[in-house]
């Protein structure tokens, strides 16, 4: 695996993880990181906020919304209140806005690594599995062909083209080449993943597990229908997959931390 800037963390999360799935279910192991994660993020939030000035703020932002709700008198004499409303309300969000960001790091690092080991699966064998191609520039996608796998083409334009394939053993492999024999893409790929695309920049920070096109490739990106890992065997699709799961528990988490801790 080609792996980016924020990829890294994630190997010593994916070493912890594996003791963790091998004794409890996989949505309890992903509940272990979102409130993990809400710890995390509240920790270094309140470790690097200045809370005793957070705390001064507050009444008196507090003082002065009271003085404007109760204002009576000509424009005049409100303009002070509002500047110093804006005065004081502005250097709260500004003491909070690094603190803040700072705490969104390890956040980051387990989404990146989270999305790749709990986002989609490998299929089984024979299922099957929708392909898409999207040509690159000038590309022509006349005659392309599947070699190692039954293959129905299901759809056809300018932009690009898509089958549905049957999905390969873990023995076996399929191929996609063009009409002058250059091969696009194998399956199954390495590590499941939902594109396989040429290299892009945001890739110094991010790789794709599943591997990259080469540059001068006819295939700007290759899509595959891969099945969504469940966490949760009841409603509709969006809620079963790792994300619903796991940004709920984390702002359960961090709502709780923040008034357990008195966090500002």
């Amino acid at each position: 695996m080609d792996r980016g800037l924020l990829d890294w963390p994630g190997m010593v999360l994916g070493a912890i993880n594996q003791p963790l799935v091998s004794i409890l279910p996989e949505p309890l192991v992903l509940a272990f990181w979102a409130l993990l994660s809400s710890w995390l993020t509240m920790w270094v939030y309140s470790r690097f906020s200045n809370q005793d000035e957070m705390a001064a703020l507050k009444p008196k932002i507090k003082a002065v919304q009271k003085k404007l709700s109760n204002y009576d008198g000509d424009f005049g004499g409100l303009l002070p209140l509002i500047k110093e409303n804006f005065s004081l309300a502005g250097r709260q969000f500004m003491l909070a806005l690094g603190p803040a960001l700072l705490a969104g790091v390890p956040v980051l690092f387990v989404l990146v690594w989270i999305s790749n080991a709990y986002g989609v699966i490998m299929p089984p064998a024979g299922s099957k599995v929708e392909v898409r191609v999207i040509a690159a520039a000038d590309a022509e996608l006349a005659n392309w062909q599947w070699h190692g796998t039954q293959a129905e083409l299901t759809t056809t334009d300018e932009a690009g083209r898509a089958w549905r394939i049957d999905w390969p053993g873990a023995t076996t492999s399929a191929t996609l080449i063009t009409a002058r024999g250059e091969e696009i893409l194998e399956v199954p790929p390495e590590l499941p993943a939902p594109v396989v695309h040429q290299r892009q920049w945001w890739n110094t920070l991010i790789g794709n597990p599943a591997g990259y096109l080469p540059p001068d490739s006819a295939a700007e990106a290759v899509y595959l229908g891969l099945p969504k890992k469940e966490m949760l065997p009841f409603g509709p699709s969006w809620m079963r997959g790792w994300a619903f799961l796991y940004f709920v528990l984390l702002i359960i988490g961090s709502l709780g931390l923040k008034f357990y801790w008195r966090i500002h």
